[in-house]
């Protein structure tokens, strides 16, 4: 399969209601036609995605603004799509003899590892999940294939201990921006050449020197330094040594179609080389740090089960304190803000909780932002503060009660508490199950960003308005032994006092 060439992009017509078919790269990017991708799961519909952007990057930069409006408006060209792909036709075969798509030749291995593997977070080997068994899929088509060969490498975490990860570190959070169809989605995560060059000023297209891994392999052991890497390389890196095993042709276990040559299993081998720095990668938010008294910067990620929403602050606008800390949102959102800067915008944000190697958690979601969302950089942080506060207001009403009150300078209570440390971590996740549809709308609506004073103040009401009965909730239970009243009577206090204060403010 050649994925400049071949059928492989899994879609549906008609904004995705229509017949599912594999569509070429010409056709997508060439002629007219409101494709959705379509896949039985979300983060490969998003690895697709990213893979068709970072594709269209490698071969189509535009070299400005009028250019890149150029490519929104209507299809490319054929002649320029023909041209353009000339140099690199063997760079994506996925079966290429000597330098396969996403792989290296002659791994040495001593077992074939199962192609579930490859799909994360499907449970393979020892590993087991409550709704997937071991060996649910079998073989995989070459489509799905290279979309979990470049998921695998780019997105999630390694294959374990001795194995390289992404640039972007284990499990890094993905956000792009959203359009009505396919052909725009990648149009409008494709960057412009002086973006880019603002990330790595030295580079310059060019396909005889920025290629990727597996054309022009990484020296084992080797130390790289991160503005060495191009755009491309970068891009499309494949930091493992993986290669593909055939088995007979068939139907799809995902797919569920016959879709060209399957796949059983990989094998796999250790790889060790250094990168020295951190290559700026478009596609995720860059977090700035002090730690013992230096700058660190590292990709965002999700560390725990709090919503995609209490990342807005790194993932959407730029901040940066006087000591330097602060964060970079994705390029691709930079550039939609920069260039559509009245518009709407919505984020199609992806990523995995992990430890380590393995996946405890999903998550990919879709979140809007309404008309005037960078007006003003500060309205969307205050948006994620309120919100992070009305939920610290809940939990430190709960830790109060859940403690009880004790006498100053004494180790004696003056009022017995509940007794269950649990409370506060309890409220927060029913504060996030609760209000997060609410905080989606707020967020969505383009009055909370022009009429802000009037949607702050309803924001707040609405904030407490869920408070308050999480509180009632989680300590009517004990509302029954009159010994315990005065401490929750005490602790409602608290809660009305500190949502009071963020309406005040």
């Amino acid at each position: 399969m050649d994925l400049l060439q071949s059928p492989w992009i899994p879609v549906r017509d008609h904004h995705g209601t229509g017949d599912f078919r594999l569509l070429t790269y010409r056709e997508l990017l060439c002629e007219p036609g409101a494709w959705r991708l379509s896949l039985p799961r979300d983060d490969l519909e998003l690895a697709a995605l990213q893979l068709l952007v970072c594709l269209t990057q490698a071969l189509f930069t535009p070299e400005d603004d009028e250019a890149l409006f150029e490519q929104l408006d209507q299809p490319l060209d054929p002649a320029a799509f023909e041209h353009a792909i000339a140099e690199v036709l063997d760079w994506f075969q996925l079966d290429h003899p000597t330098q396969p798509f996403m792989q290296t030749r002659g791994v040495s291995a001593k077992e074939v590892t199962p192609i579930q593997k490859l799909l994360i977070g499907l449970p393979e080997g020892n590993n087991h999940a409550f709704f997937n068994a071991p060996g649910e899929v079998r073989a995989l088509s070459a489509p799905i294939a290279a979309i979990a060969l470049f998921h695998q490498a780019s997105n999630c975490p390694s294959f374990g201990g001795g194995f390289q990860g992404s640039l972007r570190g284990g499990a890094p959070i993905t956000v792009l921006v959203d359009a009505a169809d396919l052909r725009l989605q990648v149009w409008s995560n494709v960057l412009t050449r002086p973006r880019l060059q603002r990330l790595l000023p030295s580079w310059q297209p060019d396909h005889a020197r920025d290629r990727p891994t597996w054309v022009e392999p990484i020296t084992a052991q080797s130390t790289i330094q991160w503005n060495q890497i191009g755009v491309v390389r970068g891009l499309l890196w494949q930091p493992a040594h993986v290669e593909l095993v055939a088995t007979e042709p068939g139907p799809c276990d995902l797919l569920g179609i016959d879709a060209g040559p399957r796949y059983l299993g990989f094998r796999k081998e250790k790889f060790k080389f250094t990168v020295d720095g951190l290559w700026p990668h478009p596609h995720g938010a860059v977090e700035t740090r002090a730690k013992a008294g230096k700058l660190e910067q590292r990709f965002t990620s999700f560390t725990t089960t709090a919503p995609a929403w209490t990342r807005l602050s790194e993932l959407a606008i730029a901040r940066q304190s006087a000591k330097g800390e602060g964060a970079r949102p994705p390029l691709t959102v930079t550039q939609f803000g920069a260039l559509e800067e009245d518009a709407p915008l919505r984020l199609l944000v992806g990523g995995y909780r992990n430890k380590q190697a393995s996946v405890l958690e999903r998550r990919h979601e879709l979140i809007t932002l309404g008309a005037g969302w960078n007006a003003v950089d500060t309205r969307l942080h205050q948006l994620v503060e309120l919100g992070l506060r009305a939920k610290g207001a809940l939990q430190n009403a709960l830790r109060f009660a859940a403690q009880g009150k004790q006498k100053k300078g004494s180790h004696h209570r003056e009022l017995p508490g509940l007794g269950n440390p649990a409370l506060p971590s309890i409220a927060e996740q029913r504060f996030y199950s609760r209000t997060e549809p609410m905080i989606l709308d707020i967020l969505a609506d383009p009055a909370t960003f022009t009429d802000w004073r009037n949607a702050r103040l309803r924001y707040i009401d609405r904030l407490a308005q869920d408070c308050h009965p999480l509180f009632a909730q989680l300590t009517d239970p004990y509302a029954h032994n009159p010994a315990l009243i005065p401490i929750i009577a005490w602790s409602r206090r608290i809660l009305e006092r500190d949502l009071k204060h963020l309406r005040e403010e």
